[in-house]
This record gives C-alpha cells, structure tokens and sequence, in this order.
C-alpha cells in the first residue's frame, strides 16, 4: 500500500458551493478539480479563493494508511458504522470532544479514506493512498456529502423525486422507487423538449419569506432503464457510448420484456450528468420555480394513459427519512454543529403542498406517443387541483 506522495497542490484556496453550503478545498491529488467540474457541476460550483468561515477540507497523498490487510483483524474490533448493506463502512479510529478521526473503506469502486475532523476548527483532513480515478470519484463524492449535510442540517429538505423544467419552472415527479419517476423525467427530457433538473433526488429551498420556492437537483449517476429506451432515437448512442461506470463502451442493451417494469427485471444504463446530455443532447436546468406535481405509477398492464387530479396534500410529499439520508445526515458529527432553520422549511413545505397535483398511470406505450402524453398530464397542473 505504498505510493509517491504528491506534494503540489491542484485545487488550492477554492470554495465549493451549493446555496448555502459551502466549504473551502484544498488538495494535493491531480485532476480533482477536472472531476468536480464534470460530475458535481451546474449543481455545485467551484470558484477560486476561500470563503470565510466555512469549512476547510484538506485533501492529501499518504504513504499508507493506517488501516492494512494485515490490521483487518482489528477492524473487525473497532466500531463501525454502515449507512447502507453496500457500504460505505466507517470504522471509528477515534472519538473524542474536539477530534474524531474515521476510516471510510468498503466500496466496491474506490480505495481507503481516512477523515480526521477538528470541529472547534473547522477543519476536516482526507487522506488517501492512490490516484485513481475511483478514488478521486470517492474524494468527490464525500465532498458533495459534507455540503449536503450542510444544506440538510440547516433545514433544507430532501424529497425522493425527480423534476424536468420548462422556461424556468419546473414540474416534480414524486413517488416510490420504481414508480416511473426517473423514466419520465428521462422522456420529458428527450422526447419533449424539457430542460432536465434532477433524478431521484430534489432539494427545496428559498433565500427570503418573500423569495418563491426553488427546487434543485443532486448530483448523482443517472439510471435509465433499457425500458425506457425501446424505440428511442438515443439507445444506439448509447449502446456505442464511452461511460466512466463501464469503463469502455456500454456495447447491445438487451431487449426489455414486461419483466423490465418491475424492480428485480429492470436493467438499467448508469451515466453522470455530462454523459447524459453528451449522448442525448439535452439541456440542464439547474434550479428552477416548482409549479405542478406529478405522482406517477408505471403499470405494464395498462395501455395508453389515465391522468386523475389530486385533492390534498398526497403522502409522496414527506421529505425522504432514514437510511435513505445516508448522504446529506453527518450521523458522526464530522462537522461543526448547526441550528436548522425548521421555520423556512415548514414554508417551502407548504408551498410545495399548495400546488396543483395529478397522479397518472401509464404503460409501456406512452414512449411511442410520448409527447401526446406529456401534455395531456402536465395539463392537468394548469389549474388548481381538482379542476380540470
């Protein structure tokens, strides 16, 4: 587990920022900055310089880590903290009042990490043993968790959704996983002409009482089912395509059955968001006014299309809860502590409750008629719920 230190730094004095998270970055590992701009951005920024009174990260190149194959045994001793079946694993090296030093280990596609906070400081120090492009991906990734869990822990709340944009305002797609939020947004996108916002995760805000509801995406690898693809003019693309999780060409998609509607038979094309729009063309809109919502449910016992408006405030609005926090909660207390603002978040919840509602079930076959279909449901936001 050796390797050459680097020792000039490539990302030095820069901010990185999403509404009001924020930290200051400083790092010792080449080409960081080149992945932050490819996977974090329009979401985040990075501009040069350090913002004062935010969090300093510093990023550097270890010889070896103090955790090896020979010490697993003891790993196995040490407390230990698994936010997901598939890890990340954080082993707790150290705890105390002003200090707290973790091992964050056990993902299939990146080396160790080992993370030394100084709370009082604000301060957290990364290091890590290679260069490759997996673990500066994971470098990037913890990053975009610290200021997430900024933006959470100040109130900010995170809805299980997806969301498409038309000349600044944008329609939500809430529901649960494998109700046919992200192959929406994914048609809405290509096949209608919308800007795309997010998939899978939003995040609701605004900056004054007077300041209207914005919603935002997270950045993250983008799933498209091979379902949503059949008869669609970028499935070639993306067969012939070059993505960082195949790395190489995606090569024959396989040809979905009824099967691929469900959780266990869905295949799905896994992309970030500047492959995305390399492949398909589409635009981004980063932030966005909510008007509508949407609730679908994707059946492929259906043909064609229903869409009913809804009355109240549907149960798919409640913010996502529990392990599925997993990337914006600091559950071991990284960073300084913070006062949420729970008065502008129950705001922007109510806005977003206040909206005009529809749910609708669609089949299969909306792909071929796709944007027939697209304005016959985002018609029904046009008015306030219930009247149509």
């Amino acid at each position: 587990m050796t390797a050459p230190v680097t020792t000039a730094p490539v990302c030095a004095e820069a901010t990185l920022s999403c509404w009001f998270g924020r930290i200051n970055v400083e790092s010792e590992v080449p080409g960081l900055d080149d992945v932050i701009a490819a996977v974090l951005a329009p979401y985040f920024t990075l501009t040069p310089g350090h913002t004062l009174g935010a969090v300093t990260v510093r990023i550097t190149r270890s010889a070896r880590l103090p955790v090896s194959e020979s010490d697993l045994e003891a790993v196995r001793r040490t407390p230990q903290l698994w936010l997901n079946e598939d890890g990340p694993r954080f082993v707790l090296l150290e705890h105390g009042h002003d200090r707290m030093v973790l091992l964050r280990d056990a993902e299939e596609d990146s080396g160790p990490m080992l993370v030394t906070a100084s709370r009082p400081a604000g301060h957290v120090h990364l290091e890590v043993y290679d260069e490759r492009p997996q673990t500066v991906r994971a470098l990037v990734r913890y990053l975009a968790f610290l200021v997430g869990a900024q933006l959470h822990h100040g109130g900010v709340p995170v809805l299980h959704g997806s969301a498409v944009a038309r000349n600044g305002e944008s329609v939500i797609m809430l529901g649960a996983t494998n109700s046919g939020k992200s192959t929406l947004a994914f048609l809405a996108t290509t096949l209608a002409g919308w800007d795309f916002v997010s998939d899978d995760t939003l995040m609701v805000w605004r900056d004054h009482a007077s300041a209207p509801p914005r919603v935002s995406g997270w950045p993250r690898r983008l799933g498209i089912s091979v379902g949503s693809l059949v008869g669609h003019p970028a499935r070639a693309r993306f067969e012939q395509a070059s993505l960082r999780r195949y790395d190489g060409p995606v090569g024959p998609l396989p040809t979905p059955g009824a099967s691929s509607w469900t959780r266990e038979g869905r295949v799905r094309v896994y992309c970030d968001l500047d492959e995305f729009t390399a492949v398909t063309g589409a635009t981004v809109d980063q932030e966005s006014r909510p008007r509508g919502i949407l609730l679908p449910h994707a059946d492929p016992t259906v043909r064609g299309w229903r869409v009913e408006p809804v009355d109240g405030v549907p149960p798919e609005l409640a913010p996502v809860a529990g392990r599925n926090l997993r990337h914006f909660v600091d559950y071991l207390g990284v960073l300084p502590p913070s006062v949420a603002d729970t008065v502008t978040r129950d705001a922007v919840l109510a806005g977003l409750a206040a909206l005009p509602c529809a749910r609708v079930r669609y089949g299969p076959d909306v792909n071929a008629d796709f944007p027939r279909f697209w304005a016959d449901a985002t018609a029904a936001l046009a008015t306030p719920a219930g009247v149509r």
